[in-house]
């Protein structure tokens, strides 16, 4: 079998193209001739990003009107058994319009489910129609779009969450010289931060100021710097983005993990990767109980109402606790082998 991924941008870059990247790997393990079509860009060329056993068929995109016919040529000379694409995209649209390749459609968040303006909500739902329909197999990374998928489109949807690499990491040292909760993600509208940041308001308002670290960044960094700034909040320190490394290293050496996350409509549609990230750390986590979350935690995290008095409440009984054990989250049951495994059975029979 001939199994092709193909992505318009980055796949170094864009969180999504992930699953391209581990289920190649793995099914390079299985004997399966993989393939890449990736954009002619540097972010896509360099050791470490492509399993070595897979091969990349480069398409030109300096040309704003030869990117399309570039893609569609690449995605030919490949000849592939199926063609996978992750969020169908206009880009996805015109490589693959017209083809007779097979197509997987995987979705691990819901593009038309966001509060987009008419034009651009319309746009979203044309490219998700042609996609789940023109689709030999369709997949979910959510039980919640599996099943808006298949009352909106009347197929069969495979349900395929993500899962975490389980190799070992080396233990390091702690960064902090004090207890710390943690959190790790992206400073944006979407990612609930104004739950975290009001908490510590919160907590300061009462006399207590714990150790917190906001490990990423984002369009919303600088506002986030100035409230911690302009409320005197000089116990949160907030370091933009770290080397994996630097990053593991606060996860695990966190006291607690902190986890906002609303039950919008794109947030029960996705498959939080950062869920499986934060388990394979071992530390407690405090979050909200949404979507795919309990799927991963099971009932051992600390689940709170989506309010800053709810995480306030919880983060302050966690820090006011000089130690907090381990927690095993059992998170070898989600792999990457046992989703692969799933993937071949969907397309194989």
């Amino acid at each position: 079998m001939r199994y092709c991924f193909f992505a318009s941008g980055s796949y170094r870059d864009n969180p999504s193209l992930i699953r391209a990247l581990r289920f190649g790997r793995h099914l390079a393990d299985r004997g399966i001739d993989v393939q890449y079509v990736a954009d002619d860009i540097p972010r896509n060329r360099g050791d470490g990003l492509f399993d070595p056993r897979a091969k990349i068929t480069y398409a030109p995109v300096q040309s704003r009107l030869m990117q399309f016919p570039n893609r569609r040529a690449a995605i030919a000379s490949v000849k592939p058994d199926f063609v996978h694409v992750i969020n169908a995209a206009p880009k996805t649209f015109f490589g693959l319009v017209g083809s007779r390749w097979k197509m997987v459609a995987d979705y691990d968040e819901w593009p038309a489910g966001r509060p987009h303006r008419f034009l651009r909500k319309k746009r979203e739902q044309f490219f998700e129609t042609w996609a789940v329909r023109r689709a030999a197999h369709v997949i979910a990374c959510s039980r919640y779009l599996q099943r808006q998928f298949e009352a909106a489109h009347g197929r069969k949807v495979a349900y395929i969450p993500y899962a975490v690499d389980l190799e070992e990491r080396p233990e390091s040292p702690s960064p902090f010289t004090e207890p710390t909760a943690v959190y790790m993600g992206t400073f944006s509208k979407p990612y609930d931060l104004d739950l975290l940041f009001h908490a510590a308001k919160i907590l300061a308002d009462q006399g207590f100021k714990p150790r917190m670290c906001f490990v990423g960044k984002g369009p919303q960094w600088e506002m986030w710097k100035a409230y911690v700034e302009d409320n005197g909040l000089e116990n949160i320190e907030l370091t933009g983005w770290l080397d994996e490394s630097a990053m593991w290293s606060r996860l695990r050496h966190a006291h607690v993990l902190l986890f906002p996350i609303r039950p919008s409509i794109p947030n029960l549609a996705r498959c939080p990767f950062k869920t499986y990230f934060y388990a394979k750390a071992k530390r407690p986590i405090i979050v909200n109980r949404t979507g795919e979350v309990p799927a991963v935690l099971g009932d051992l995290a600390t689940y709170v109402e989506c309010t800053p008095e709810g995480f306030a409440t919880a983060i302050g009984d966690a820090m006011r606790t000089p130690t907090l054990p381990d927690t095993d989250y059992h998170v070898e049951r989600h792999n990457w082998a046992t989703r692969t495994d799933e993937l071949l059975a969907l397309v194989t029979r």
